[in-house]
């Protein structure tokens, strides 16, 4: 059943939305042909296109020039060439049949010139796809190139406005380009072959009206057929009786099993599974596309049909009305022609809609480098030349206030305070108070809303970012591993330093993680994160018996190093550890990065971070007191974005307030 309802957009042309079984679809709504109107439309497109074929050019121009020439080869020539060969051959057989005696000569000739555009053609074919492949990879890694620097360039803000980026496929343009191309030059090999049909039919002395008769069958196909493809779309499952099986039969799924067992919820889940299935009935839960073009209806199937066989009716009515009108050969010709006619009408058609609609896809590519990032450059260096702050980052914060982007609640609510360098701040505070936020506006991953950062009494925004990213070192419960050997995972930690295996040790001792590396069979060379996608088989999962060599490769490809969120955590701190032997860091953001470790391992994590405070303003954020804040310069408590205690430990305690109580909590829970 399908419901249709149109709705107005001043932003755009209008919509519709439509019932197909279980599926809602709003697509752009069907429009009387508007020459202007699309003439716009690809006037906008133009751009997109001709940057399109530049780049795919740029990546390799020998290359593109080899495509495009076999391309128009087989696309244009190849057709034609074919059709006259073979239409050459016939002929000459169905003149020796009648004169009783084959011309020997002439047919070998004929058939060998045929056997030589095969073979050429074979060649063309065969080269097409081994260059398009090379090109192809070249185009995705210039596409992966350009993605990687935008995404790289991007703040958090910017990430945040374009996420919808991530899904963008690095080999959409050269698919783009490969569908418009054949497009093209599939309109041109249909009209290099409309010459040839035009030609063959006034040898036979028919007019024009047979050369319609020929193209009416694409023509209608393209006109009458529904192809929900051919235009912009949404689609959305919104019956609520199919969403909750889908939902019931997600739950077979292994990450659930140990869940659905212990909550001995099989025989519910399968109840109502039944339930679900039993209310949705027959409704038409396949592909909202194949029930689009199922709206077509029978009366513009029929006529479809009907033309595809109005050529071979025009052969019977003249074999009637005109016996001499064609020979044998040339119906076959006209035959195979009209077929590959046909095709290329239809061809061309496809892949420029297509090509067409998915332009706006290479033009989201393309804007990823145009994103307006929020956190603006400054010109000041840092430190500052005539900086007299060696023991560390000093910061003062004047009525500062923070809410995220996309939200109005405010994560800091008018903080003011100031920070010494050299000091070991610690902030506390319950879940949501604000904490990490802090840290995140001290390191620049954000601006504040309102109010002031100060950074030697300059405005934080008047120094250059990269100077302030040197001279910060930040460990987070938020960090990972990278999908990138161990050594390299701590050595990037100083990018100058990364090769220098004595450092990198150093620094792996120094996070705790000195003991578990030597452990692994690889080492320092382990990769623990490989990036997804690289391994597949088609063995059955299930399969008992035979290719049993083939199961145990595929289990020893399978077969990773892994390593417990404690022992992550290590590498991770190691990583900063490493940082600090750069010599440029004066700011150490700690927020949280010990939930794993055991309180051991935490002691010493800490232990080793203040042995190497000299020179650097430390900032600490943490749910456990005990490791730190008896050794805290000042201790910021904050709740609901708001500092609302600070002082030192003993300062603290002897003032009974929020501090007090979170630390006696603490204590009893321990004693």
């Amino acid at each position: 059943m399908v419901s249709e309802k149109k709705e107005e957009d001043a932003s755009g042309p209008p919509i519709q939305s439509m019932q197909l079984g279980v599926y809602r679809v709003v697509t752009e709504a069907s429009l009387p042909f508007n020459f202007r109107e699309q003439w716009k439309r690809s006037a906008k497109l133009t751009p997109t296109v001709l940057r399109l074929v530049k780049d795919i050019y740029s990546s390799s121009p020998g290359l593109f020039c080899l495509y495009l020439l076999f391309v128009f080869w087989n696309n244009v020539v190849d057709s034609t060439l074919s059709l006259h060969l073979s239409g050459r051959v016939l002929a000459i057989i169905e003149e020796g049949l009648k004169a009783g005696r084959p011309d020997g000569p002439a047919l070998f000739q004929a058939v060998a010139l045929r056997m030589i555009g095969l073979a050429l053609s074979a060649a063309v074919e065969w080269c097409m796809d081994h260059i398009y492949e090379r090109l192809a990879q070249r185009s995705d890694t210039r596409v992966q190139q350009f993605v990687l620097q935008c995404k790289l360039a991007t703040d958090l803000t910017g990430v945040q406005a374009n996420i919808s980026s991530n899904h963008i496929h690095e080999r959409l343009p050269f698919q783009v380009f490969y569908y418009l191309l054949q497009g093209v030059l599939y309109s041109m090999g249909a009209v290099t072959q409309l010459g040839y049909v035009i030609r063959l039919v006034r040898s036979t002395g028919h007019g024009p009206a047979f050369t319609l008769i020929c193209i009416a069958h694409p023509i209608l196909q393209s006109t009458l057929q529904r192809v929900l493809w051919s235009k912009p779309h949404i689609v959305e499952a919104d019956n609520p009786h199919f969403l909750r099986k889908s939902g019931l039969r997600e739950l077979s799924d292994a990450k659930y099993r140990q869940d659905i067992i212990t909550g001995d919820i099989v025989a519910y889940v399968i109840q109502e599974f039944r339930r679900a299935v039993n209310l949705l009935g027959d409704t038409d839960i396949s592909s909202p596309h194949d029930q689009y073009s199922r709206q077509s209806g029978y009366s513009s199937h029929l006529v479809t049909k009907l033309a595809v066989e109005l050529p071979m009716l025009y052969y019977a009515v003249n074999s009637i009305l005109n016996p001499t009108a064609f020979s044998l050969s040339t119906i076959a010709t006209l035959h195979q022609s009209e077929t590959l006619l046909s095709y290329t009408f239809q061809s061309a058609f496809s892949f420029i809609q297509y090509g067409a609609h998915r332009v706006a896809g290479v033009q989201a590519l393309y804007d990823l480098g145009n994103v307006a990032h929020e956190m603006k450059d400054g010109d000041l260096p840092y430190p500052p030349l005539d900086s007299r702050h060696e023991q560390g980052m000093p910061f003062e914060l004047k009525n500062v206030s923070f809410s995220y982007p996309g939200t109005t609640a405010k994560a800091l609510n008018d903080i003011t305070l100031s920070i010494k360098p050299g000091q070991l701040v610690v902030v506390v505070g319950s879940n949501g108070s604000g904490k990490s936020t802090i840290v995140k506006l001290l390191t620049r991953l954000y601006d504040a809303t309102s109010g002031c950062i100060l950074i030697d009494g300059q405005d934080i925004k008047s120094y250059r970012i990269p100077d302030l990213r040197q001279a910060t070192a930040t460990l987070t419960q938020d960090h990972h591993l990278y999908p990138l050997s161990l050594g390299e995972n701590i050595g990037l930690g100083n990018p100058a330093r990364v090769d220098d295996l004595e450092m990198i040790r150093e620094a792996a001792r120094q996070g705790g993680a000195e003991d578990m590396i030597a452990k692994l069979a690889d080492g320092l060379g382990t990769v623990l994160e490989r990036p997804r996608g690289l391994q597949w088989s088609n063995l059955e999962e299930g399969e008992k018996e035979g290719n049993e060599q083939l199961k145990a490769a595929v289990e020893k490809m399978k077969k990773e190093a892994d390593v417990s969120g404690g022992e992550r955590q290590r590498l991770v701190a190691s990583r900063t550890f490493m940082r600090f032997t750069s010599n440029t860091v004066k700011l150490v953001c700690v927020d949280e990065p010990s939930s794993s470790l055991d309180p051991q391992a935490e002691w010493q994590l800490f232990n080793n971070l203040r042995q190497v405070r000299e020179g650097k303003t430390m900032i600490f954020v943490t749910h456990r007191f005990g490791h730190l804040t008896k050794h805290a310069d000042v201790i910021l408590c904050m709740k609901e974005g708001a500092i609302i205690e600070s002082g030192t430990h003993e300062e603290l305690l002897e003032l009974g307030g929020e501090y007090c109580k979170m630390f006696n909590i603490q204590a009893k829970a321990f004693d």
